[in-house]
């Protein structure tokens, strides 16, 4: 099905219209396991909460229309079983408050007003490009079906408004209660992950919650209220950026990398905003929302890079060379490989191959059941080492430099000492680990890990792969939640389905109703449809992308063997259409361009691309460009204020959500013909 780029949360909001008109929901599902039931004030869009019908009452109880009783009740917060009341969907009623009665509704009835005048499928049709006939008929499919099954991975990510659309698309699947099911679930990017990557390899991964339930007087008053042990754990990531230990990449970005000044210099690419971008991101930082390492008064002035290349994959590439690096005095790069970010480097520490060691991912796996092993098949070239071995080396030299200068201790940032002298040992555990055991390592990580089957570590790698035995305690799995069975499938979300258990968010449920203030200002209270900002300039063409048929990200990317498959350079497809309307044919090359960027590339002429699109597969490297112009030069990754956003139950960030990201799909391009 064909749909115009960006416009899939109106095409979700209209299959949730006809579903919600016909009767299609499954309303057991949508009473229980959403906050469709919670009842807004009509005065001020706001959920009724505790507060407002008693004195010093909290802010995160809600309340529903029981049908039953006839009375507003609270909903139950610890599970999410009804016992027996029955949530109204529809209708209006009236609350006694502190300040005097108010009308309240359900989150339901205000989605169903809201798709009913702006998100029916005549309506959509020209949005999304889809018939509506086409639209009422999937809508009808995927309402009736036994099961759907959707897999998002980071692909809305990369949209400027990817989170209206992927809200959008979870409330279809909440409406058809395609959730927790064998053969029906939404996720969004599963993976599992060894446990023992919360913390010290040479100890069981749940000895480490349970070391900070008898060490930490908040983890009690957490369980009596109802947290779950998937809630605690996210507290704690919470925290952790909040006390600026965890650094957030993308905030670097735009505060000390320039990407923040291109937003403000183009103002116009986004009109749904109420007010500058700068006053949002004051607002957010003075409130403590977000948190940018080292703060906006200071330079960064150490650029460390350890699995990653962050010179070819930030967006705008050439306004952070242009503004990040003059404020860096050293850039350090372990890779394997002469990556970009390595070409600009004052040191490269080179890193062995993936099979001249024997290790294991502590990262884990992504849609996949099975950890598995790197067997060693042949030694290091030339002077390249384990990673392990690099850093327990940097340790030592470090320990070494310190006892030299007399500085066995500093402060941190908040002002704890910390000792240098004893760096090396911290790192090995004690010495447990020498800096050639790297295996041992692996093995200890595997071996304690308590949520991998029980098998020897000879026979893991004999095997090279272990299946998963549950979800552990690391913060990359436990929001499966779900039990795993071996030779089952995995099912997310059945300990809210089957054990009733509360979702770690504000009301407690799957919520689609934000009632913070900037979603109430932006119009984002409930999902909704937006187009994609005219990023770069109101030009005719969107990029858009994805993953490389011939490298795992800018991995052999420019291995010649490889490139010997494909036309041996970067290329950008373009449509038959746009192509001969800009006299170009296929092999030629192009300049794209706009008002932040430029850069020269081969083009494909296909028939596969729509009109007015310009795919361009991730991964190439700078110098693969003429001039090292890279293509992300034209991706100016426009600040949407709703990233900011914090203070507010489960929207705070962590290391991996609840901040803002890059975007580059839907980016407003030109292309010409280069002689």
């Amino acid at each position: 099905m064909p749909v115009n780029i960006g416009t899939d949360a109106a095409l979700a909001l209209s299959m949730a219209e006809v579903i919600i008109r016909e009767k299609l929901y499954r309303e057991e599902f949508v009473r229980e396991q959403t906050d469709m039931p919670l009842l807004v004030r009509v005065d001020n869009g706001k959920l009724l909460r505790e507060k407002d019908l008693k004195a010093g009452g909290r802010e995160d109880v809600f309340y529903f229309h029981d049908e039953v009783s006839g009375r507003i009740t609270e909903a139950p917060r610890k599970s999410l079983a009804l016992n027996g009341a029955a949530p109204a969907l529809k209708g209006e009623y009236e609350a006694q408050t502190l300040a005097g009665r108010v009308q309240v509704r359900p989150v339901f009835e205000l989605l169903r007003r809201r798709l009913n005048e702006h998100y029916t499928p005549d309506k959509a049709a020209p949005i999304t490009g889809v018939p509506a006939s086409q639209i009422e008929q999937l809508a009808r499919e995927m309402a009736t079906a036994a099961g759907v099954v959707n897999i998002t991975t980071s692909n809305w990510g990369k949209f400027y408004h990817g989170d209206l659309i992927e809200r959008a698309i979870i409330l279809l699947f909440a409406l058809c209660g395609h959730m927790g099911r064998k053969g029906a679930t939404f996720s969004a990017f599963p993976a599992l992950t060894p446990d023992t990557a919360l913390g010290a390899l040479e100890r069981h991964g749940h000895q480490m919650l349970l070391s900070a339930s008898a060490n930490d007087p908040r983890y009690a008053a957490w369980k009596e209220d109802g947290y779950t042990t998937e809630m605690i754990l996210y507290e704690y990531a919470k925290q952790a950026v909040a006390s600026g230990a965890v650094g957030l990449t993308a905030m670097v970005h735009y505060v000390h990398g320039g990407l923040l000044d291109l937003t403000e210099r183009h103002k116009g690419w986004d009109p749904h905003l109420k007010r500058p971008v700068n006053d949002y991101v004051k607002e957010s930082l003075t409130k403590g929302w977000q948190v940018v390492v080292p703060s906006a008064q200071k330079k960064p002035r150490i650029l460390f890079q350890v699995g990653g290349n962050v010179l070819r994959r930030g967006r705008a590439t050439n306004q952070l060379l242009k503004t990040l690096l003059p404020k860096l005095k050293l850039i350090v790069t372990v890779d394997w490989r002469m990556s970009t970010t390595g070409l600009y480097s004052d040191y490269l520490l080179p890193t062995c191959g993936w099979y001249e060691r024997t290790s294991t991912s502590m990262l884990g796996s992504s849609e996949s059941p099975f950890i598995q092993v790197y067997d060693k098949a042949a030694e290091p070239l030339y002077e390249s080492l384990s990673d392990w071995t690099i850093f327990v080396r940097l340790a030592r030299k470090l320990v070494e430099r310190a006892k030299g200068r007399g500085m066995l201790t500093y402060r941190d940032k908040e002002g704890k000492e910390r000792r240098l002298d004893n760096l090396e040992e911290k790192v090995t555990s004690g010495g447990l680990y020498t800096e050639d055991d790297e295996e041992g390592l692996a093995r200890d990580a595997f071996l304690n890990s308590a949520n991998l089957e029980k098998i020897s570590w000879e026979e893991f790698r004999e095997r090279g792969i272990a299946a998963y035995t549950g979800l552990g305690t690391a913060i990359r799995s436990i929001g499966n939640a779900c039990d795993l069975e071996l030779g089952e499938p995995l099912v997310p979300l059945t300990w809210h389905t089957e054990k009733k258990a509360p979702y770690p968010t504000l009301t407690r449920r799957l919520q689609f109703y934000i009632d913070h203030d900037w979603y109430l200002e932006l119009n984002e209270h409930l999902p909704t449809h937006k187009d994609c900002p005219t990023a770069g300039g109101d030009y005719p063409l969107q990029v858009t992308g994805g993953h490389a048929r011939w490298s795992i990200h800018s991995d052999w990317v420019d291995n010649s063997l490889i490139l010997g498959l494909q036309r041996g350079e970067p290329v950008a497809f373009i449509s038959v259409r746009d192509a001969e309307g800009r006299g170009v044919r296929d092999g030629e090359f192009v300049e794209v361009y706009n008002d932040v960027g430029n850069f020269r590339i081969q083009a494909v002429v296909s028939p596969a691309v729509r009109t007015g699109q310009v795919i361009i597969y991730h991964a190439w490297e700078n110098y693969q460009f003429e001039g090292w112009r890279h293509f992300k030069n034209v991706m100016p990754s426009p600040l949407n204020p709703i990233g900011l956003v914090g203070g507010y139950g489960h929207i705070r960030p962590d290391p991996v959500i609840c901040t803002p990201g890059p975007s580059d799909r839907g980016s407003r391009v030109e292309i010409r013909k280069v002689n």
